[in-house]
């Protein structure tokens, strides 16, 4: 079975999953839409670019915002468990810039993620409620923020824009057309760093181990995994990189239809599938380190069910 299958079986196990299945939108990179949000009496910045993680019930928003006097970067962070916690002043997750919290509370109110958090500024103490809710087809998440205070009090409606992978998926024969220099061999036997990977909501596998046979333009990926969701399993995909597409059987007697290009020292494969009516496409995108002993993959999933990516990272044998 093509290895991409096993994916697409992470994933829709993952979103059957009712923990999970709340989080899958919400994952991924937001870019602030100005001129949809609504910002009350508080300046807006320039731009601002979200990444928002949950695994299980951890989340975090890294924030990257930038304004006419510069920018500046910071992590929200929390338990999904509904019980606030008193934050002590050492505490990394008590700074958000110039704002040091004392307390924070996270919880699921239906598919919206709800963060509380309390500061005091200038002598009063001042809650914020913040609430995370994805639009259902995933492509836009909106942070509605209620503000409290004895002086202050203020509502903001920002409004997000899915980072949008689209293009890449629908033209690989130009990418794979326009070549920017040689290629890396990914030739090899890879073994997959487990603590250095991040599989997001899917556990991971116990090991697995990867050969690959690089033959421009014909690629041979060959995977022997151990434990993992699916348990033991060893499958070969078979790829040309001059983007010619390939086609294997998937589930329920759909067929997956993968294309490869390089895109200058990336090998990317984009693959589309269905799965019980719903769409699915896969992009996976292998770099290789300067030392030519690292292989990283990263692998970004889209359904109707929800996005989320992981992150492999495989060393040479």
């Amino acid at each position: 079975m093509n290895r991409k299958i096993f994916l697409i079986l992470f994933a829709v196990a993952a979103f059957a999953l009712p923990g999970l299945a709340q989080s899958s939108k919400l994952n991924g990179t937001w870019k602030l839409d100005n001129a949809k949000s609504n910002f009350g009496q508080f300046p807006p910045p320039a731009s601002e670019t979200d990444v928002i993680t949950i695994n299980g019930s951890d989340f975090k928003q890294q924030v990257t915002t930038a304004n006419a006097q510069g920018g500046q970067t910071y992590t929200r962070a929390c338990t999904i468990d509904g019980n606030e916690v008193a934050l002590a002043p050492d505490d990394p997750r008590g700074h958000l810039g110039t704002i040091t919290l004392s307390k924070i509370k996270c919880a699921w109110d239906g598919a919206s993620l709800v963060f509380t958090e309390g500061a005091n500024v200038r002598g009063t103490d001042l809650t914020d409620r913040l609430t995370f809710s994805p639009s259902d087809d995933g492509k836009t998440m909106t942070m509605d923020s209620h503000i409290t205070s004895p002086t202050i009090n203020g509502d903001r409606k920002l409004v997000y824009d899915a980072a949008d992978s689209s293009a890449a998926m629908a033209a690989p024969a130009m990418s794979a057309s326009m070549p920017s220099g040689p290629h890396p061999s990914l030739s090899g036997t890879w073994k997959l760093n487990v603590p250095k990977s991040d599989f997001g909501q899917i556990p991971g596998p116990a090991s697995q181990t990867d050969t690959i046979e690089d033959s421009e333009p014909s690629v041979k990926i060959t995977a022997d995994q151990k434990g993992g969701m699916m348990g033991d399993t060893n499958n070969t995909e078979s790829l040309t990189t001059d983007g010619k597409p390939s086609t294997s059987p998937g589930m329920g007697g759909a067929a997956v239809t993968s294309t490869a290009h390089w895109d200058g020292g990336a090998l990317v494969v984009n693959s589309k599938t269905s799965f019980q009516g719903s769409d699915v496409t896969l992009k996976d995108t292998y770099t290789l380190s300067a030392d030519g002993k690292t292989l990283t993959e990263v692998t970004h999933v889209e359904s109707s069910m929800g996005n989320f990516d992981t992150t492999s990272v495989y060393d040479k044998q």
